[in-house]
């Protein structure tokens, strides 16, 4: 059965849809809003009790639906599709200027879309809707994408605050990730571990002067590794970069996933944080390490 709110937003929907579509078949129509016939029957009969204040019956919507095709009328108060509203369409816009700063987008479509989509909110609203992303230095960001395409090594001066000290990294950028503030996904040379770090935080950066001493062994380190989490697990699928996803639906329902990782260490680490909700991997060096941090 429908919650409330989810019934409001159909009928929202439906009206418009009848009044665009006289003579709708009942059946299509039902299987259009993904509800059965019976459920659909239920919500036009709701419509009898629907319309302008006063309650008298040249208020109300009237609808008919013998013989397998429905018909409305009176409804003209709310037979126009529903709009987005002012925080809707500026959350929308800003998720799509986030998306335009990534790397890897068909970045034209993406800024079309936006347009569309912020004069189509201000028409709606008689205003125009401005949103502004997360500010980043722009010569920074070019040279983090720069990075991330070419995979290259870097060189950053990195302020960490706990510490008020300014340290020196060598690290190769992964991914960017939009938040509170913009985000770099790394492996640190220095660590030998996958670190983020806050671009607000970094203070100079340059590329690599020399090719690091680590980068052979984590090439050697880096493999694939399968793991399987318990569905009370599963949200860890979304904090990890993954080549593969599988859902299981023979016997507990559980979530089967493939990423590269690049320390055994960090996985050692990653499996005594959460080996509770892992039910089964195929890195038995992990393991062991995982172990023998444990004894």
């Amino acid at each position: 059965m429908s919650s409330a709110r989810e019934r409001l937003t159909r009928l929202l929907s439906l009206v418009p849809y009848l009044d665009a579509h006289p003579g709708a078949d009942l059946e299509e129509t039902a299987s259009y809003f993904n509800i059965d016939s019976d459920t659909l029957i239920d919500d036009l009969q709701l419509l009898f009790v629907t319309g302008r204040p006063g309650h008298m019956p040249d208020d109300l919507i009237d609808a008919t639906w013998e013989g397998g095709k429905i018909y409305i009328s009176n409804a003209e108060e709310v037979s126009v599709p529903v709009r987005l509203s002012a925080e809707e369409a500026g959350v929308l816009v800003l998720a799509l200027e986030l998306i335009d700063t990534l790397p890897g987008l068909d970045t034209e479509a993406v800024r079309t879309a936006a347009q569309k989509l912020r004069l189509a909110a201000g028409e709606n609203l008689h205003t125009p809707v401005e949103v502004s992303p997360i500010p980043a230095d722009e010569d920074l960001m070019t040279f983090l994408k720069h990075a991330i395409d070419t995979e290259a090594a870097i060189e950053i001066d990195y302020y960490v605050g706990s510490r008020d000290e300014l340290t020196r990294r060598t690290i190769a950028p992964s991914k960017l990730v939009p938040g509170a503030d913009w985000y770099l996904d790394a492996w640190c040379y220095g660590a030998q571990a996958p670190r983020r770090f806050a671009l607000s935080s970094i203070r100079s950066w340059s590329p690599a002067a020399h090719p690091p001493l680590a980068v052979s062994n984590k090439q050697s380190n880096t493999h694939e590794v399968t793991m399987t989490l318990s569905a009370a697990g599963a949200w860890l699928a979304d904090e990890l970069e993954l080549s593969e996803r599988e859902y299981l639906t023979n016997g507990e329902p559980n979530v089967r996933i493939r990423f590269l990782v690049h320390s055994v260490d960090w996985l050692s680490r990653f499996l005594l944080c959460h080996a509770d909700v892992i039910t089964d991997i195929d890195d038995s060096e992990a393991v062991e390490a995982a172990l023998t941090r444990l004894g």
